[in-house]
């Protein structure tokens, strides 16, 4: 369907990868992984045709179509969400208003045998191509996505980025395209719009190519995995999960590979050196220097030993109740979110909150953080308790004037320059990087530096509304097990399943009855509620 043959792509004579040739056929679903910054997108936009490449080829069969959710915000429009949906199958419309302006005439010549013929022909072609269905299954993908009923007449132009994402994805599912192609779709959905989609793809016929850091997403939904590493582009068969164990492997034979050729390099070398000026050992010298001319360089592996820990200061000691909501209510004019609310974070709890969109996680979260009031109730701390909040627009509070250092200095206490560039080391960021400014940062740079505000200063709960979101899958393993490692109280919100396993011990379902406590993490809470049905 698509074939890469000898493709190089670079910026500023920097390669993002050179000679890349494969193949994505009928029936592949691919997981595009690697690091930030190596190419993902590019590659993306090189399928579709968005972006040149320095050279090679790019072949795609002739009448294929192609579905692409970039990242970038999308625009509005004055289309209702459902009309917006369908405007990926533009036919079904041509056809519809073709069979409306031929009705008219017929009622004006009922004996048109000409007109009644061609319509005939169109109401033939509407049906099969779905017409007669195309809207119960707009609908269905648009609720699968997490949108209410009463929202399909609702206006484009009212929705916030994210909720327009869903609806390009929602239109890009209905059309059906030869080729999905997706650029980390998952930062626009909750965790059950994630499970929707994911069971979609699974049982998706046609090929896919799919950007996303959630490790469980892209276990349920791919069944190949293509990785940029070291400028160059592998392909593996299989989940995520397999492909780990299969890079493991590649990895140490990369390793000894490398070995292998800097020691033979150096020992060439040497031999140079010794006999560089030895007449008899002329040609045997400018032979070796040849080959070492001519020798294809094994990339160096990255450093597999030398793992970054981030440590999250804790308070020397925390009272056993943090927080408390006594009755709580919250409504917005007439829509009651929380009605006599009673829940309770203790000392060390970690607590993942799922339910959903709508809900009131959010909600909870905020009153729980004090951005917000209840209506009628109370929320007590425990004596001297701080607590600290990662919301989800957390990203657009940074100051755009400022750098990755002076960001994190400014709410830093005091620390020293030592002590903060150390601090930033375990965000990822080192060296120059850190005089980066704010504005020409990637949405997981910031929310890296966001991260690191937050988590610089000790407190006694961690309240934190989607923090994996925008982060690669290695500085969400960095976040993981920090937070794992974290002595104080959390509670989280995240799509993310991985992450709730690794980090929560307690699942706290919210809905429209109130809150459901499940003593375990989210694969416990699934395990629970499976038992049930």
């Amino acid at each position: 369907m698509i074939f890469i043959d000898n493709l190089s792509k670079s910026y500023n004579g920097n390669y993002l990868f050179s000679n890349v040739t494969t193949a994505i056929k009928r029936g592949m679903r691919i997981g595009l992984v690697g690091a930030n910054g190596s190419g993902k997108t590019t590659f993306l936009r090189i399928l579709i045709g968005e972006e040149d490449f320095d050279s090679g080829n790019v072949q795609r069969d002739k009448k294929i179509s192609i579905g692409y959710l970039p990242q970038e915000l999308i625009t509005g429009s004055d289309s209702t969400i459902l009309e917006e949906a369908q405007k990926s199958v533009p036919t079904l419309k041509k056809i519809e208003e073709e069979l409306i302006a031929l009705n008219d005439v017929i009622r004006n010549d009922p004996n048109n045998k000409s007109i009644v013929k061609k319509i005939g022909q169109l109401q033939h072609e509407y049906e099969v191509l779905g017409g007669w269905s195309i809207e119960n299954k707009a609908k269905k993908i648009l609720s699968g996505l997490g949108f209410s009923k009463n929202q399909f007449n609702k206006k484009i132009v009212t929705l916030s980025g994210g909720w327009r994402m869903r609806v390009v994805l929602a239109s890009i599912l209905l059309k059906s395209p030869d080729v999905i192609i997706l650029d980390e779709p998952t930062n626009h959905l909750d965790l059950d719009a994630t499970i929707w989609l994911e069971n979609f793809l699974s049982e998706w016929n046609g090929s896919l190519v799919l950007i996303s850091h959630d490790r469980t997403f892209l276990d349920k939904s791919i069944n190949h995995v293509l990785e940029i590493e070291l400028k160059k582009v592998f392909l593996f068969k299989g989940n995520y999960s397999e492909y780990l164990i299969q890079k493991a492997i590649r990895m140490e034979q990369h390793k000894s590979s490398y070995k292998n050729q800097q020691k033979k390099i150096k020992e060439t070398e040497k031999f140079i050196e010794r006999f560089r000026y030895k007449s008899t050992k002329s040609s045997q010298v400018q032979s070796r220097v040849k080959s070492i001319k001519k020798l294809e360089k094994i990339e160096k592996p990255e450093q597999m030993g030398k793992q970054l820990n981030l440590i999250i200061p804790n308070k020397l000691r925390s009272p056993l109740k943090i927080i408390s909501l006594n009755n709580v209510s919250k409504n917005y004019d007439k829509n009651i979110v929380f009605k006599n609310l009673k829940f309770e974070v203790e000392r060390n709890q970690k607590i993942g909150l799922i339910g959903h969109n709508g809900a009131g996680k959010s909600t909870l979260l905020k009153l729980l953080a004090e951005e917000i009031k209840p209506s009628t109730g109370e929320i007590v701390k425990g004596p001297n308790v701080n607590s600290a909040y990662y919301a989800q627009h957390q990203l657009e509070i940074l100051k755009k004037d400022d750098d990755i250092y002076s960001s994190v200095a400014s709410v830093g206490d005091g620390l020293g320059e030592t002590e903060i560039r150390t601090y930033l080391g375990t965000f990822l960021f080192s060296g120059e990087d850190i005089k980066k400014g704010i504005s020409v940062l990637s949405g997981g740079e910031k929310a890296r530096v966001a991260l690191a505000r937050m988590l610089i200063s000790p407190v006694d709960i961690l309240l934190l509304d989607e923090p994996t979101n925008h982060l690669d899958i290695k500085a969400r393993a960095i976040l993981e097990k920090a937070l794992k490692d974290y002595k104080g109280s959390i509670v989280c919100i995240s799509h993310d399943r991985h992450f709730l396993n690794k980090v929560t011990d307690i699942t706290c379902e919210v809905g429209h009855k109130g809150l459901t406590i499940f003593n375990g993490n989210y694969d416990y809470y699934h395990w629970k509620k499976n038992q049930r049905l």
